[in-house]
This record gives C-alpha cells, structure tokens and sequence, in this order.
C-alpha cells in the first residue's frame, strides 16, 4: 500500500527509527515527537486528517508554535508530516488568530536559520499549503494536492470566469504533487513509499540545503511562471470590470496622487520621506501577479525606508485555477517573510483593512505585519463570504469585531485613515 494512504501512526513508524512523544501545553489533534534518520535528529509534526480533516485550530496552532520552539532550542531541523485541510473554520476568530502568530513564528524561525523540511501526504490546502511554501524543500508524490483553495471550491467559484467546462480531475491534475514539481524547485516529486521519503529526507537533511525565498533568484521564478502571457493575461483582461477594478480613492482618505496597476496602487512621491504605501484593492480576490508585484515593491525598498503601509481592500486571495497553476502559496509566503525580513530591520509593517477581506492574503500580510488595523467598516473573515455561501454558513456565524480584537486578530479598531497616513 502506498505511504499516503496509511494512517499517520504507521506513516511515522515507517519513516523514522525512533520516536520519543512531545507532551505540549496545548494538547491537540497532531503529533509532535523527537524523531531520528539515521543518526539525524529531527523535530516532527504529524497531522492526522482523519481528526477535523488534519484543521489547524486554536490547539494545534499551540501544537505547532511549541515544536518550532523546541526545534529552534536543540538546533535540530523541523519535519512536518502535512495531511491538512487548512486553519478550522469552526473555530472563527481564535482559528485566525492563532494561525497569524503561529505564521509568524515559523518566519522568524526560517529568518533565523531554522531548517523545515514538508512532507505532503494526500492533502495540502489553505494555511497548510503555506506551511509547505515557507518550508526549504518539499516532498510529494504524484496523488498529492496543493492548493490555496480546494478543488470543489475552486470549481465552484471559477464558474465566475468562465471555466465551466474544467472538470475536478483537470483541477486535480494542476494542484497535483506531479504539476508542483514541475513548477517549483522547492518541491520534489518521489515515489508514495517510506523508502523513497526517508531517501528524499535524508538528502535533505545532510546537505541542509536552504532556499532564501525573498531573494531576486526566487522573485525571478516567480515572475518566470507566466510562461504563457496569453493564458494569463487574458484572463485578467477578461475580468478586468468585475475582478480588478481600480481602488475608489475616497475610500482611502481622498487621496489621489496614486499610480500603478488596477490591483495594486502605489502612493507616488512617498519614498523619500521614509515612508512607502501601497494599496492592494479589488472587488474580489488579489491573484498571484498582485502578490508578486507588492513582494517585488516590498523587497526593492532601501532600509532607509522605515515605515510600510498596506492597505487591503480585497475579499481574499484568488480561487482562479489560473494562479493555482502557478502555486499560489509560494507567492503568499515570499511575500510574508519579504515583509517580516523588513520588520526585522527596523521597518514598522502597518497592515489596514478597509473592507471585508480573508483567506491566505490576510494570513500572510498579518503575520508577518507590525501592526494590523481595521476601519469600522471593514471585516475580517476565515474565508470569503462566496466561499462560506458553498459551505451554508449563515450570517449570526460570521466574526464580529468585537470577536476580532479580543481574539487578536486585528490590533485595534479606527474611525478614519488620518492617523495612519499621518
């Protein structure tokens, strides 16, 4: 039987040689262990999707956060065993919050050296599919799914732009461990036996290879996967009213000395006074060419630059199966540690929310944020209110703002911009 499809106990016991149980202060659905390659050492975390769909809640979140620790304290590379549906959406607020912070260590982790190798079994989707992006190389074999979004959602919602005729296997055969492979150098593409993982780790671990994910050799394949222009643009022309409006300038103070493309605005005039600001607005969702194009403003700034604004006006990022081919999650979390390099150098990251927003881009901007702001009228969801329509969620399950700043989701409530553009 192939390895994916055992249970994470076997998984574990197949893999490694020795096993010594982590009792952590938040008991929780996944498995944090000492375990050994070899004479290597390993800190390890397994998810059971078995259990909530292998979610990442409130516990979990805990679970994690104190395996990155112990693995930062003996020095030792953190493996995890990914099988996950992504952060608990029943959990609401806390599920956010505690995936912001827990986001946030593991890039101040991989900031300081850590080595974390993925291992994605059957299922990798949401905020676990940005564990594996930030991760130094991953392991997949040919039945396993990455994506931002999952294949029914993905189908649902790109019924929006046309692609009514895309079938679940077509959108299983882009979000496979195979099409990965051939899209990123962080992923590695292995056989679905212990054999070939325990190889694939080995190597990796030997060789402590590492990817420096916010430098220009990776912003560059980044940029290199629009192989196809046509494909890519078209879609975004074909979409330009409805998905990629130009931002309403009111809604950001009467400002109007703005220039830029339609997703992402850029404050002119700005940057010599120490201060950038940026604008990331659209009607719907902020695709991966929006993304990159912040990472690659965030990244060229000089370090003279010590005060970065965000202003998020978009539901979400995108469920396009046009930016799942291109691995979504890999431009959220270059842009996520782009940004916490900056707040490590002395920058204040200030992240605003101006209207309804959610999913992975929310998830990166406030982990790796200074500071994370919301207008009154703005609101903060786990996922969009198309995606949480498919899922039957009414209106009294939604996150108040109340919810919101008790939980730590957002920082603080204001009134207007004025003291933010001060």
């Amino acid at each position: 039987m192939r390895l994916s499809q055992l249970d994470l106990d076997q998984q574990l016991k197949l893999l490694f040689n020795e096993l010594i149980e982590i009792e952590c202060d938040f008991p929780g659905d996944l498995r944090v262990a000492r375990g050994a390659l070899g004479e290597i050492n390993v800190v390890v975390i397994g998810f059971d999707f078995s259990l909530y769909g292998g979610s990442i809640g409130v516990r979990e979140a805990g679970q994690l956060r104190a395996a990155i620790r112990i693995a930062k304290k003996s020095k030792f590379p953190l493996v995890m065993l990914l099988n996950t549906g992504g952060v608990r959406v029943t959990e609401g607020a806390k599920s956010l919050a505690a995936f912001r912070f827990l986001y946030r260590e593991l890039l101040e982790a991989k900031l300081d050296g850590l080595p974390v190798l993925s291992l994605v079994m059957r299922h990798c989707y949401g905020g676990g599919s940005m564990l594996a992006a930030i991760s130094d190389m991953v392991l997949v074999n040919a039945g396993s799914q990455i994506a931002m979004s999952g294949p029914k959602l993905i189908k649902a919602l790109n019924k929006d732009f046309d692609h009514d005729s895309v079938t679940l296997d077509d959108i299983q055969g882009v979000l496979s461990g195979v099409a990965r492979a051939k899209t990123s150098s962080r992923f590695q593409l292995i056989d679905d036996d212990e054999k070939a993982y325990q190889l694939g780790m080995y190597r990796f671990l030997s060789s402590r290879q590492k990817l420096t994910m916010s430098n220009i050799s990776f912003l560059n394949e980044l940029k290199h996967r629009f192989p196809d222009k046509r494909l890519v643009r078209s879609e975004r022309q074909h979409n330009e009213k409805t998905t990629h409006p130009m931002i309403n300038f009111d809604e950001i103070g009467g400002l109007t000395n703005w220039s830029g493309k339609s997703t992402l605005l850029v404050l002119n005039n700005h940057i010599d006074e120490g201060m950038a600001v940026y604008a990331l607005a659209a009607d719907y969702f902020a695709d991966a060419e929006a993304i990159l194009d912040l990472t690659s403003a965030i990244n060229a700034l000089s370090n003279s630059v010590l005060s970065i604004k965000i202003l998020i006006a978009c539901s979400s990022h995108s469920p396009n199966l046009s930016d799942e081919r291109l691995l979504l999650s890999e431009y959220l979390s270059t842009l996520a540690i782009c940004l916490r390099q900056k707040h490590a150098k002395g920058a204040h990251v200030h992240v605003v929310v101006l209207r309804p927003t959610g999913g992975g881009i929310f998830a990166a901007l406030s982990a790796a944020a200074s500071e994370v702001s919301m207008l009154k009228t703005g609101s903060i969801q786990v996922l969009p209110s198309s995606a949480l329509d498919l899922m039957h969620w009414k209106d009294d399950e939604l996150i108040g703002v109340n919810q919101l700043v008790t939980a730590q989701v957002v920082d603080n409530i204001i009134d207007d911009l004025s003291s933010v553009m001060s």
